[in-house]
Order: structure tokens, then sequence, then C-alpha cells
């Protein structure tokens, strides 16, 4: 490894469940998959491990360990799942991802096995979750008998409300980094170091991470023979290639996209600082092995990366999008020298092995798995067939609990298909400001000026859905385009108040409604100032040009009166009189309008200020995702109650013969088991002619 590094190990691991079979459930086993590679791998030498990767797998698992992978398919998911659990019997299983848990509960239900030995982890923060994901979760902690969580900051991000509801079955294990395997992937490695400063970035490139910022904030920073290396792959990495592209940065930032996690460490070597501009996290495995590899760290100002800094000392915390703190960060691991940033990397290093490593992580599991395991019973224990209930005597409480898997699956399949009715009626908040053109109400005008600033305020109304003003908007991430956002914002003249534009916009959340409605307004008041001195000048001098021809128009007409008067007999010179003074008093306002509209001060009748703070509906427009996953929930539970009380009085079965009683057969111990391959059912169920024939083969 490295010569900066110390290579401090932690512990060995004395693993409490040590001889226990386990099964993990992950959506795909891949080189930066943190389940695969932090849960199975490293206890592999003390566990029986198996893995269900529902979709296929992009590793060669070891010899230790047994796989089974999807078809690519959402049926084949399933199909992998129910084959993994009928090939043998686990003493846990461990569950990872939401899509997943939903999956494993359906499994369950289909196959009538008990739930007790369920563990599911939580590996983000809530708010990081779509809202897809958290209707799952909250399914999850409501079905699973233990719920673990990656940190302490993802366990405070919970709702209070679930906290509160679960607490008795929720635990927090923070998530950890195999530091052995660091060392292995590093032993004898001599790091490349360049004449420049050299920064690695290691995420997805998706926009919560902000890769933006890290490259903004890098191009602050640079000075000549500067590198920065992205590692990781995501939405926005042809973004990110364009960008550099443009710049002309192709030798200066590199992509190294996916790539193995020894490479991974290896990069991480090369660098001399690793920065992370994350938004959102559950504790991040990326910036552990950072600190594991001995770099120092610039991270965001987030509460899973607090939780991190907490223990490691001095660790530099900035705030999520400002891209001048980041640099300013960076410049201070640069100036400090090579020999301060290795003991910084290295106390880094030192808190990594003493809070975060992977052998405390899966120690703390391990005692986890033993608690689910029933005391008294055997390591791969055989499980015993449930009483048999008599529909005809039975009441319809019994009858319910005996068919709880069926009503569990109505239920998850009317959530679903509620969930499936959401997307195609999505729910709608409506977020809305006002703004004032020219002076305060309070502040006395004339009249022309308030004529002016209404006219002004009717050409803002109809500038806010075009593009100088949308445009700006959609760059920040709110649209692909301008036009993606036209048809969700709307804006009007006041109905009491001409001087006011009142803009709206309609989005899926409060929290989206009230800030895209803000980014409009403030795009609008940008586009204000620059009109000012452009278009609204050149408004004015359009009325200027209309005033000029009516007040021509209204001397040739006084000139024609005038004639006529002179020739006009006694019975039409009143009338032609009183013309003339109507049309004379007509020119001296018309004169007056003109004089008045040409010394106008434009940037008074045009000045353009937020009255109102943006506000939103308290209630969606239209019903939620969730309101319609519970309603298709309580339809499917309603359907499945009915259902059973209504049919299910089938006769039980009565065995042909007495059962057999059982012979003293000993008990086939777990490994015996897995040499013989699929576990069989003991003597006396094998014997028992009432036992039946689907369960003994399931069994």
């Amino acid at each position: 490894m490295p010569d900066d590094v110390h290579a401090r190990r932690p512990p060995p691991m004395t693993d409490a469940a040590a001889g226990l079979s386990v099964l993990h459930v992950i959506v795909r086993a891949g080189p930066t998959n943190s389940q695969y590679n932090e849960h199975c791998l490293p206890v592999l030498d003390t566990r029986t491990v198996t893995v269900c990767s529902l979709f296929p797998a992009d590793v060669t698992p070891p010899d230790q360990l047994r796989l089974f992978e999807g078809d690519g398919s959402v049926p084949g998911c399933f199909r992998a799942l129910r084959r993994a659990l009928t090939a043998d019997e686990y003493d846990v299983v461990h569950v990872h991802a939401p899509a997943s848990g939903i999956v494993t509960l359906w499994t369950y239900a289909r196959l009538r096995r008990p739930r007790r030995d369920l563990v599911f982890t939580i590996h983000n923060s809530w708010q990081s979750f779509r809202r897809r994901n958290r209707m799952f979760l909250r399914l999850i902690m409501l079905l699973f008998p233990l719920v673990v969580l990656c940190g302490q900051a993802a366990y405070e991000s919970m709702p209070k409300r679930l906290r509160r509801l679960r607490h008795d079955k929720l635990q927090v294990v923070p998530n950890g980094v195999d530091v052995d395997r660091v060392d292995r992937a590093l032993d004898g490695y001599r790091p490349h170091r360049g004449a420049g400063f050299h920064v690695a970035a290691v995420s997805r490139l998706i926009p919560i991470k902000h890769p933006h910022t890290v490259l903004a904030a890098f191009l602050a920073m640079r000075k000549r023979d500067d590198t920065l290396t992205f590692i990781g792959d995501g939405q926005l990495r042809l973004q990110l290639n364009d960008r550099i592209q443009h710049e002309k940065l192709l030798h200066t930032v590199s992509m190294r996209g996916i790539i193995a996690r020894d490479d991974v460490y290896r990069e991480l070597a090369d660098a001399d600082a690793f920065i992370t501009t994350s938004g959102g996290e559950g504790l991040p495995v990326a910036m552990l092995e950072a600190m594991a590899c001995g770099r120092p760290v610039v991270a965001s100002d987030i509460p899973p990366h607090r939780e991190i800094a907490r223990a490691a000392k001095g660790l530099p915390l900035v705030r999520v999008g400002d891209t001048e703190g980041y640099a300013r960060a960076l410049e201070r691991l640069r100036a400090v020298g090579p020999e301060e940033r290795a003991a910084i990397g290295q106390r880094l290093r030192e808190t990594v092995v003493s809070h975060f490593s992977v052998t405390s992580m899966n120690d703390a599991y391990g005692r986890l798995y033993r608690q689910q395991v029933p005391r008294g019973a055997e390591v791969g224990r055989t499980l015993r067939p449930a009483s048999r209930l008599d529909p005809e005597t039975a009441g319809l409480g019994e009858r319910l609990r005996h068919r709880i898997g069926f009503l569990l699956a109505l239920t998850i399949l009317g959530g679903v298909v509620g969930f499936g009715i959401a997307f195609v009626q999505a729910p709608v908040f409506k977020g809305e400001t006002s703004l004032q053109v020219g002076r305060d109400l309070a502040v006395a005008a004339d009249e022309n000026t308030l004529n002016t600033s209404a006219a002004l305020a009717v050409r803002y109304a109809d500038l806010t859905r075009r593009e100088p003003v949308l445009a700006p908007v959609a760059e920040d991430g709110w649209a692909e385009s301008w036009r993606d956002l036209q048809p969700d914002v709307f804006a009007r003249v006041g109905d009491k108040n001409p001087q006011l534009v009142e803009i709206s916009v309609y989005s899926d959340s409060r929290e989206k409604a009230a800030d895209l409605v803000n980014a409009v307004a403030q795009s609008l008041l940008r586009a204000s100032r620059e009109a000012i001195t452009s278009s609204d000048r050149a408004f004015i001098g359009e009325q200027l040009t209309s005033l000029e021809t009516d007040i021509a128009r209204g001397n040739r007409e006084l000139l024609r009166l005038e004639d006529e008067l002179v020739v006009a007999d006694a019975a039409t010179r009143p009338t032609l009189a009183a013309r003339i003074t109507n049309l004379q008093e007509t020119l001296v306002q018309l004169r007056s309008s003109y004089a008045e509209l040409d010394t106008l001060d434009t940037s008074e009748a045009g000045e353009l200020a937020v009255v109102d703070a943006a506000w939103t509906t308290r209630s969606p427009l239209r019903p939620t995702p969730v309101v319609l996953a519970l309603a298709g929930a309580a339809i499917g539970l309603t359907l499945g109650i009915g259902w059973i009380h209504l049919f299910d009085r089938r006769p039980p079965r009565t065995p042909n013969t007495a059962p057999v009683p059982a012979p003293d057969i000993p008990e086939q111990t777990h490994q015996q088991r897995r040499q013989h391959g699929r576990a069989r059912p003991s003597a006396w169920a094998a014997n028992d002619p009432s036992w039946p024939d689907h369960d003994l083969e399931r069994r």
C-alpha cells in the first residue's frame, strides 16, 4: 500500500452469526454494489452466504458463495427469488432495496412462508427516495420484523410518525468499509503523482450528487497541470462530456465510468484530495473508502456527512451548491503541501478503522441476525408444518389469520394498482406569487406613470411565458426545454390592481411548486431590468408616435372647422364654435400627455418588485399517489376479506389412514443438508398422510 498511509487495520471480527445461513436479496450484484462487497464477501469464511440478484449479476462469485440471478425481466425477479427460497433453508433473509422488499413480501405470501426471518436495511436518507419507494418503505416497515438503517442521520431523516410507530423494530448500524480489502488492493502499489494537484470524485452522475458543482469548483481553483477524475456513471454523463469538450478540458478532466472496486482504490490513492458535493446520502461508502485510502476529503454539509465529521474532527464541510466554498476548501488543501495532506489522510483513515469498518458493521449485523433465530433453535433448522384449520368450525377471525398471505397479496396488488393509476393522474399543486410594476401603491405617482406601469404589466404578464424568462429556469434543471415548462406556467394582470402581475405554476409537490414559482419570478425580474433599457423605451417611443399622429390629425381638423366658420351662416355658427372649443381642449390634453411622456423616467414606470411571497395550495388539486395507493390497498384488503367470508368454506382434507408415529431418526445438520442439496422434511412429516404433497415438495 502507499507509503503515506500507515497500515493500521481493524481488529478481527468475532462473528456472532458464525454458522448461520444468510440469503441476501439485492437488485443487481455488481463490482460497485455495496451490499455485495460489504455484506457478503467479507463474511464468507464464517457464514453460509447465498445471494439472489434479481437482475443479471455483473460479477463472477467466489466458490464459497451461491448465486441466484434473474433473467432481466420483472417476472424473472420473482422466479429467481422463488428458486433461492425453495433451494435451501435460511436462518436470515436480508433484503436491501425497497423494490426488492416488495418482491420478497409477495413471494413469501405465495409460498405461505413465515416472515420472522426477514431483515431489511434502508441504505439512504428518507428525502433521497422517490415517492414510489417511500410508499414501499412504509409497507416494509409495517411487515418486516426488523428494519436497520445505515446511519444515525438516515434514522433521523425518517418521518417522526414512522419512528414512533415502529420504534421497537428499528436499529441503526453504520455503513462500513472493508479496510483489509483496501490494503490488499494497495499492497505494493505506488501512486502516480503528477506535477499538479489531482482531485478525485466517486459517485453516480445524477442530479442529487451535483457533479456539475464538482467541475465548476475544480475550474475555479485550477492551475496549470491540475487534474480531475470522475468515477461513476449516470444520466448526467453526456452533459459533463459535452461541457468538458466545449471547454477543451479533455487532457485535464477524465471520465472513468464504472470500474472494478480495487481500481477505484488505486484511483483514490493517486489523488491528492477527494470531493463530494452530494445533496443526499445514507452514509456514503465512497467517502469512507477515500478516507480509508488516506485521502483528505472535502464534503457537502448534509446530515450524513456531519455524522462522519463528528468522528473525524476537522473534516471540512461546505454548503450544498456553494461552488466558491468548495474551490476555497480545495485551495487550502493544495496550499498545505503533501506532508500535511498525508497527515490529514492518516487521521481520517484511523477514524474509518475505529468507527466505520466493515468488521464492526458485520459484527453488529451478526448480533441482530442471531436475535432473529428463535432461542434454542439449531442453525439451519427445519420448519414444522403449521396447524391445520377446519374452515367449517373456525370463525372469520381465525380464517383471516390463517389466510394472511392471501390478504397480504391482495393488499399489495391493490396498492400497486392504485399507485399505477396515480401515474396517469398525478397530483397537482398550485404555486402563486405577485409582482408589482412601477412605484409602490403607498407612494404618490402621476396618472401617466400609472398608465405606463399598467401597460408594462400587460407586457410582463405575456413575457412570463416566453423564452427570455423560461429558458434560464429550464437551464437550472427544471426542464429539458423552456417549452416543457410553458404549459405549467401562467401569468395575468391583477383584476383590481392593473399594476400587479400574478404568476401561477403547477407541479407535482408543494415544495416544487413554491420553488418553481420563485424561480420564474426571479427570472422575470432579471428580464425586466434588461427590458427597461431597450424594449420599454421602444414602447414609450411608440406611444409618442401615436400622440404625434393624433395631434397632427386634430390640428388639421381644427383648421378645417375654422375655415367653415368663416363662411357659415348664422344658424350653423354656434355648432361649429362649440366643436372648435372641444377640439382645442382635446389638443391641449394631447400636447400635455406628449410633453409628460417625452420626459418620463422609464425606470420608475417599469420598476418590478415582488409583492407576495410564494404560496402553494395545502392539498393537491388531484389525489396524490399515496392516497390512491392506500385506497387501492384498502379495496384489495376488503375484497380479500369478502372472498374468505363468502367462499373459503372448503371441508378439511380427511386422511385415508391414521398418522404413523415418528421414528427415532436423528435430525440432519445444516451442512449435511447443504451437501445433499435441497433440504428434506423430517421423517415424521414424510410419514404423515395429512401433510399436503405440495407442502412436502416446497419444504
